[in-house]
């Protein structure tokens, strides 16, 4: 399925969007801590009863145009058509409005609509924000008759939506949700029909009669009445007084389906009929004063239904900082902010080892309560390259990581499909074995869970000349898991999420900034991430915790010098450290220009991943290629070495100083000394040759000092650093024409 964009406000006062997102990753930083911290003091704002704090405080959290992307300001967009529509519609279904609803009925009831996309708890924490597909609208009316059926749909199901979801640009607010559902292989849309007529709006239920911690004492006890929430419960204990009444499954299903006292809502079609066989295929307790607990034993020592989750207290674990639960299922790690569904997977666990329900139950709550402390940790989420499970880091803090990367298993065979690509792509060969040599060394580092530090390798190319198919293939053989580090490491935050847990750190075909600042922070920061023994990993909103990820860096772009200029400046810093190649173009064994080409390509090559890491575990890197520190030299192709340098400050201000010193009346007493200062105020002179060039030049505090000083280094015919420049103050640079320069030497 396409994932198209929506726009992404700083606020719900900002009039244009910061950036645009898409639904997937909107949902993936619900999911996450990244707007934790913002909504758990909004809830506990409104849970202290100050309301109006947090109708004030809202205003400042991000929100996401949820029906698409708007040029310019939001507002008129879709009427001056700047709109372009998203084909998804927000469904706000608010606390107030759906009274005696659940949140987690509310988004059961959205898992089983088939054009509902998507569902999350509010930042309230009381509603519940779903995403229906609707027909990609061209006009306002279209999107509101859309939202009529959508309304119309839920009413009958006597739910309410929030009638202002009709405006198209209307804003949804960011939450945090650590289960959050999306599934966008769903693609039943609400069709907009014109002139549809409203239903009337529901009545809001009246309240059923609650009874709080509902016990039935005895068989004889009344039919349990439902309470204000919690239907599923009650279901099940009714099915439980029917059972204790000496009446059959059919009997009992018929009688719940059938009840017609006050429902807040209609019963999904199996509801009953599921909680009659559940509670009739669990063993019948005796007799007892405490009939709920007796009952709820049998619950747990039944093993009808295969979707029961029992949880082994030893795969539970407790975040102290973030307070949750993870609890390994299988091979991955399921998050729970509460204690409940905790007791009642342990629950389930321990039901067979005991037969009086006090003392599971304090079995129970013993297990719980050793596993925060036996099972306790600071930190939780993937690293690069760390196998799952219990870890420590340098300083001794006990860690969780949840997931690892799924690298191919060496296995004997022939890759021709991949060799054929990688063998082709490359113009020098000089350049393939080094490829071969670096990726060799990065998927050892992985499978050894060891960092080795290795050069930033940077595949530049023209345009489909199959750059990113290379990359692909190289995050493949290291597990899959990528990031785009450009951001944070130009200037933006140190560490986002997805950094800590990608063992390939992908730039590929960004728009990088020429500000030389911008690419000096780059490569310093790749510096700073790939050769230290330890890091700092800085997850959002979490504490920060030292280790070492086994992170490997590609860059590719295309190899115009324009584009070139997003890697680092190849000065003395990163010289040794950055592997420049030039792909001149692979041959496909198939025609990717559809869909089903690239999928039929991509499974080709997935096929010879295990032949592919058996050829890089065998791989030996040429003698005259081999680094003793990161396994591979850091070869860089010569002709897009120079497309580089010509590109540098250095070079650039070289070649305004040939141009600038033919002008004799501003350079007419050279040779002279001066320092950084002088000679840009000289370039930048009203009457300079090069008056324009110079102030693009210098776009920054110290952008000639720094210019200059490598100038210097180079050994320009223009520029040398004077024999009487003293520490502690600017230096002084001879600048002459090349003519003067042999009367200093």
């Amino acid at each position: 399925m396409q994932h198209p964009e929506i726009d992404f406000y700083s606020s719900a006062t900002a009039s244009t969007a910061m950036a645009t997102t898409t639904l997937s990753d909107l949902i993936d930083a619900i999911r996450s801590d990244e707007f934790a911290a913002k909504i758990a003091k909004l809830r506990s704002t409104l849970a202290a009863g100050d309301d109006d704090g947090y109708a004030v405080a809202k205003k400042d959290l991000q929100a996401v145009s949820i029906s698409g992307t708007a040029e310019g300001k939001r507002a008129k967009a879709i009427e001056e058509g700047r709109f372009t529509h998203s084909g998804f519609l927000q469904l706000d279904f608010d606390a107030a409005d759906n009274v005696g609803w659940t949140v987690e009925e509310i988004v059961e009831i959205l898992q089983a609509e088939p054009r509902i996309v998507a569902a999350f708890v509010s930042p309230s924490g009381h509603g519940v924000k779903g995403i229906a597909r609707i027909p990609t609208c061209t006009t306002r009316d279209e999107h509101v008759a859309a939202f009529a059926s959508a309304r119309n749909h839920f009413r009958a199901h006597n739910l309410t939506i929030d009638e202002a979801c009709k405006d198209p640009v209307r804003l949804m607010f960011v939450s945090h949700d650590p289960s959050a559902w999306l599934d966008l292989d769903r693609t039943a849309v609400f069709e907009p029909v014109l002139g549809t007529p409203e239903l009337p709006k529901s009545a809001k239920p009246a309240a059923a009669k609650t009874t709080k911690g509902m016990k039935l004492k005895a068989m004889r006890t009344p039919f349990p009445e439902p309470p204000r929430e919690g239907i599923h419960a009650w279901l099940m204990q009714a099915a439980w007084h029917c059972r204790f009444g000496s009446m059959s499954e059919a009997d009992t299903a018929a009688k719940l389906q059938s009840y017609d006292g006050s429902l807040r809502r209609a019963l999904q079609p199996t509801e009953a009929i599921d909680a009659a066989r559940q509670v009739f295929s669990s063993p019948m307790p005796e007799s007892s004063p405490d009939w709920r607990s007796s009952a709820d034993m049998a619950a747990a020592k039944s093993t009808g239904g295969s979707t029961m989750q029992r949880f082994d207290p030893k795969d539970i674990f407790y975040d102290g900082p973030s307070s949750k639960y993870l609890v390994r299922v299988g091979s991955a790690f399921m998050t729970y902010s509460k204690l409940s569904p905790i007791i009642t997977g342990v629950t389930r666990h321990l039901a067979d080892e005991h037969d009086d329900p006090k003392e599971l139950m304090m079995a129970v709550r013993e297990a719980c309560k050793s596993r925060e402390l036996d099972g306790g940790v600071q930190w939780h989420g993937g690293i690069a390259g760390h196998p799952q499970g219990l870890a420590h880091d340098t300083n001794d803090l006990p860690i969780l990581i949840t997931s690892e990367a799924k690298i191919p298993h060496p296995a004997a065979g022939e890759a021709p499909i991949i060799s054929e690509i990688i063998g082709g792509a490359f113009a020098d060969p000089t350049a393939t074995m080094v490829f071969m040599s670096w990726l060799a060394g990065r998927y050892k580092a992985v499978r050894s869970h060891v960092h080795i530090p290795s050069p930033m390798l940077v595949l530049a190319g023209e345009i489909n000349s199959g750059k990113s198919l290379l990359a692909w293939i190289a995050s493949q053989a290291l597990g899959g898991r990528t990031a785009n580090p450009y951001a944070a490491w130009s200037g933006g935050m140190l560490w986002n999420d997805d950094l800590v847990a990608s063992e390939l750190l992908l730039v590929d075909d960004c728009v990088g900034s020429t500000d030389i600042r911008s690419r000096r922070n780059f490569g310093a920061s790749f510096k700073e991430a790939i050769y230290p023994h330890i890091i700092q990993l800085r997850k959002r909103g979490v504490s920060s915790i030292a280790v070492r990820p086994v992170w490997a860096v590609v860059v590719c772009c295309n190899d115009t010098p324009e584009s070139l200029q997003i890697i680092p400046p190849l000065d003395n810093d990163l010289a040794d450290k950055v592997a420049l190649l030039h792909v001149i173009g692979v041959k496909l064994p198939v025609d990717t220009s559809t869909p089903d080409g690239k999928l039929k390509l991509q499974a080709l090559i997935r096929a010879e991943l295990p032949a592919f890491a058996q050829q890089l575990v065998d791989w030996i890197t040429p003698p005259e290629l081999h680094d003793s520190r990161s396994g591979v030299k850091a070869w860089r192709d010569p002709a897009l070495t120079d497309a580089v340098d010509a590109h540098s400050p250095a070079r650039r201000l070289e070649d305004l100083l040939e141009t600038a010193l033919t002008h004799m009346g501003i350079w007419g007493d050279l040779p002279k000394e001066l320092t950084s200062a002088d000679i840009e105020g000289r370039l930048k002179d009203v009457q300079s040759l090069v008056y324009d060039q110079a102030k693009q030049l210098c776009n920054w505090h110290g952008a000639m000092g720094s210019a200059l000083a490598k100038l210097a280094r180079s050994g320009s015919e223009y520029v040398s650093l004077s024999s009487n420049s003293v520490a502690g103050k600017p230096p002084r640079y001879l600048v002459s024409p090349p003519k003067f320069k042999h009367l200093f030497e």
